[in-house]
């Protein structure tokens, strides 16, 4: 089992998602400087951070936005596909669950992650 290595405010919610992904027993990192949260499977090669971005389909990345709208902070996925890495396009965001819904966002990365990994 992971050890948590975030000494953040269990409130916040960066740190509140990540360890939502290591209770489910994936590994997870948080950028607060860009409010993202990176989440793997533990033991592959992207626990090391120099290779996580090797492969698409290697980390699921969680982006804190606000809702345009609203202004509410909703929880965005990234899905950056095979042009990340090639192309100066800009990854593609699906607005995901509002901030409050932080075990669901873990349980759909989870499922993601699983899923990518079997194909």
């Amino acid at each position: 089992m992971l050890m948590s290595s975030y000494s953040g405010s269990p409130l916040h919610p960066l740190y509140a998602l990540a360890k939502e992904l290591e209770a489910r027993g994936l590994g997870a990192s948080v950028d607060t400087s860009v409010s993202v949260v990176d989440a793997f499977l533990p033991g592959s090669d992207v626990a090391d951070p120099a290779r996580r971005y090797a492969r698409a389909a290697s980390f699921q990345r969680a982006v804190l936005r606000a809702d345009p709208v609203s202004a509410h902070p909703w929880w965005w996925l990234l899905w950056p596909g095979e042009r990340f890495k090639t192309e100066k396009a800009e990854p593609e965001l699906t607005r995901l669950l509002p901030v409050e819904d932080t075990s669901d966002v873990a349980r759909r990365m989870r499922n993601i992650l699983i899923l990518d990994s079997t194909e």
